[in-house]
């Protein structure tokens, strides 16, 4: 099939394109993309009339709990893959948390054999750094990264010990692999509830102060600086870890991170009416903490957004607030979230776009975030002020708590390519 999407708002990281313009798309690349009216239509197998309305490369999400295998009553692969469909998400990059973890080369070929034959969004594994995530002993890095992990990554989990952590920087990088951490101290956090403040005391609930980020960020700085590995540090949520970054990018360290949206648009407020949907890990944080997240966004120190997807257990939700489990549904909110930031001109389009496309891409190394001729026509188009109330119990993902339910937003996901093939057309 050759399709042509004309009169199209084109956003493209990679070319600069943000105005009017067409692409085309043959064989499951793109053919050609320019700013724009086509000069001949013919030879495409439908032309397709964007109305103006914004064609983008699809959104990657490279952070995200599948729940399968082990869970599945919380979370199917195939209800997965179909929840980023219809979100704008062409691309899922999946953490190890699985049972089994994913931390050998037999899990990786199952889920992605699975993943081909249910079709829809690409599925890409990272590969746990330990072995059952135990934090303990190093998992076969070298083998997993041969059946396709993307990177290393500890789940919802921390190394503590840092001898690991240096072996395992150490051993990634013979491989050109990032190593993606969960940064979180437990001698610091165990026990907490919320962030750690004024908000806690009144509410009487145990604080995880933002040291338990920074400190951890800090050493995992120091062992990139000792071993040159590629590190990326997970839904980075406080204001001393960002400067971290901040100043270990400025020394010219291979240091990137990404945030999730309700680290940029809610703070520890938000847990007053103890909302266990508002139980997260990292906690949600202070008013200065989310707006040095929304800072770092604007200012590149904060490479890229997620949407942290976390199913979680009904039953373990409806538990009193300290006693109930950390997560969330996140799949399905990504996209209007981001198109919310846009809209509060917290981000330009082209930043939102970059953030949570172009730039996991880039440190994942994955050929997409871009509308170039010859890449995957992994393509989305949207209009980006369609305005909605996020509704929890219409989500096609089986996880359905989120932390933004009844809260309003915009943007809505018109159609979705994979390979140049249709995976959503809300049209």
């Amino acid at each position: 099939m050759k399709r042509l999407l004309k009169n199209a708002h084109l956003i493209c990281p990679v070319q600069g394109f943000d105005d009017i313009g067409h692409i085309g798309m043959t064989n499951g690349s793109i053919s050609h993309s320019s700013l724009g009216s086509p000069k001949d239509e013919s030879g495409f197998d439908e032309v397709i009339d964007c109305q103006g309305q914004y064609v983008a490369p699809g959104l990657i999400d490279m952070r995200v709990q599948s729940a399968d295998p082990g869970a599945e009553h919380l979370e199917t692969l195939d209800s997965l893959l179909k929840a980023a469909a219809h979100s704008g998400i062409t691309s899922v990059v999946s953490l190890p948390d699985t049972a089994p973890v994913i931390d050998n080369r037999a899990v990786i070929d199952s889920l992605s054999l699975r993943a081909s034959q249910i079709g829809g969004p690409r599925l890409y594994p990272y590969g746990a750094l330990t072995k059952d995530q135990q934090g303990h002993q190093m998992a076969e890095l070298g083998l997993m990264a041969k059946a396709g992990a993307v990177g290393f990554a500890s789940g919802a989990h921390a190394i503590q010990d840092s001898l690991i952590m240096r072996r395992v920087m150490t051993y990634a990088t013979m491989f050109d692999k990032p190593v993606i951490h969960h940064c979180e101290d437990y001698q610091l956090s165990e026990g907490g509830q919320m962030n750690e403040g004024e908000t806690a005391t009144r509410l009487g609930l145990l604080g995880i102060p933002a040291a338990a980020e920074v400190i951890m960020v800090q050493r995992d700085i120091e062992l990139v600086r000792l071993t040159k590995a590629r590190y990326h540090i997970a839904h980075i949520s406080t204001a001393g870890a960002i400067d971290a970054v901040r100043r270990a990018k400025a020394n010219g360290l291979q240091v990137t991170c990404d945030t999730a949206p309700p680290y940029a648009l809610l703070n520890e407020h938000a847990v007053s009416n103890f909302d266990t949907a508002f139980r997260l890990n990292p906690p949600l944080r202070s008013e200065g903490d989310r707006l040095a997240v929304l800072q770092g966004l604007a200012d590149g120190t904060i490479d890229a957004i997620a949407s942290d997807h976390a199913p979680v257990n009904r039953d373990e939700k409806a538990q009193p607030f300290g006693h109930a489990s950390p997560g969330a549904s996140g799949i399905e909110t990504l996209f209007p979230n981001l198109m919310t930031m846009v809209a509060n001109n917290s981000l330009s389009m082209m930043q939102a776009i970059t953030a949570a496309s172009r730039a996991p891409a880039r440190i994942l190394g994955l050929s997409g975030g871009s509308l170039e001729t010859g890449t995957p026509a992994d393509v989305i188009c949207f209009n980006a002020t369609s305005a909605h109330v996020i509704n929890q119990s219409k989500f096609i993902s089986r996880s359905r708590i989120s932390p933004f339910h009844n809260q309003p937003s915009q943007g809505k996901i018109i159609m979705s390519f994979v390979n140049g093939a249709f995976v959503c057309d809300n049209r």
